[in-house]
């Protein structure tokens, strides 16, 4: 059942997280900026660049679109029936925000399998169709004035948050794999890995969390906005996860070089065998690639 609560308490809710998560991608932008401004290639700074703009313009509609309902139209029940053309808008923004940033996910997928185009590419497709539904379904609601018409999409909604939430947990399934084969048996540097992993996979988890939640909450309560709720966050959180990733890669790199330099001390202590062990994170600083993969070189004589 409707109620002031679950719809327009609930896009209220919906802006003031959006908010706070707004303000948190903006830090990290500043901070990437300010550290890796000259360090990274032009199309890396554009990507982040890219990102945050669209990410102003959703924020920026969806907090329009609350000022709509709960200012312009306070103590007007019968807006609760319409759709303001800013909710459906900012959806395309938010479409390009998941593409961009499950692509590049896809590029790390294709550093992280040194090279093999076949998994990448087809996670890529995933995502090129995942944006496409949306936009499909973003073109049509554009022409729906009330959320009475728009639940006759409620299919082709349910199926792009479904796509969206399988492309995010294949992308960090494959990359948790290709992370956990590079397992050398060593403590140390087994135990990095575990982070890593546990890492890249708490990156694809809020926005299929919120997508899964999204679908979840249009079967149940279609006639809420609860599922608009979890639908308005997915942005954010896809600008949050890409630019920690981003910003954390020095820190990755020097536990990296902590582990290594711990291991070779302790190899270097045995007698008769002396085992040389390279642990390489590849980074952004040189060739520019994001590459959280790990190579590990074993040679005994």
């Amino acid at each position: 059942m409707a109620t002031l609560d679950n719809t327009l308490g609930m896009m209220f809710n919906a802006v003031v997280i959006s908010s706070a998560l707004y303000g948190a991608g903006c830090l990290q932008a500043w901070f990437y900026f300010r550290t890796y401004l000259k360090r990274d290639s032009w199309w890396i700074k554009s990507l982040v660049a890219f990102v945050t703009v669209c990410d102003t313009a959703q924020q920026a509609l969806i907090s329009a679109c609350a000022y709509t309902y709960l200012v312009t139209n306070f103590a007007n029940p019968a807006v609760l029936g319409r759709v303001v053309n800013t909710l459906i808008i900012e959806i395309f923004f938010e479409n390009l925000i998941a593409l961009v940033v499950q692509l590049f996910y896809c590029y790390r997928v294709y550093r992280v399998s040194k090279g093999n185009w076949i998994v990448s590419g087809f996670l890529a497709l995933i995502s090129a169709g995942s944006f496409i539904a949306l936009m499909v379904y973003t073109f049509k609601a554009l022409n729906i004035h009330t959320f009475v018409d728009l639940a006759t999409l409620k299919t082709l909604s349910m199926s792009c948050n479904i796509a969206s939430a399988a492309t995010d947990a294949l992308i960090s399934l494959v990359l948790v794999y290709y992370l956990y084969v590079s397992k050398t048996g060593f403590d140390r540097t087994d135990d990095m890995v575990n982070r890593l992993i546990a890492f890249t996979f708490n990156t694809g988890l809020p926005t299929s969390f919120c997508a899964l939640a999204a679908c979840i909450s249009i079967n149940a309560s279609p006639e809420t906005f609860i599922y608009i709720f979890w639908f308005l966050l997915q942005g954010r959180l896809y600008t949050n996860t890409m630019l920690v990733t981003l910003n954390t890669r020095d820190y990755v790199r020097s536990m990296t070089a902590s582990a290594d330099f711990q291991l070779r001390g302790s190899s270097s202590a045995r007698s008769g065998n002396a085992i040389a062990i390279q642990m390489d994170t590849t980074t952004f600083v040189a060739d520019q690639d994001i590459v959280s993969s790990l190579r590990f070189i074993r040679s005994k004589q």
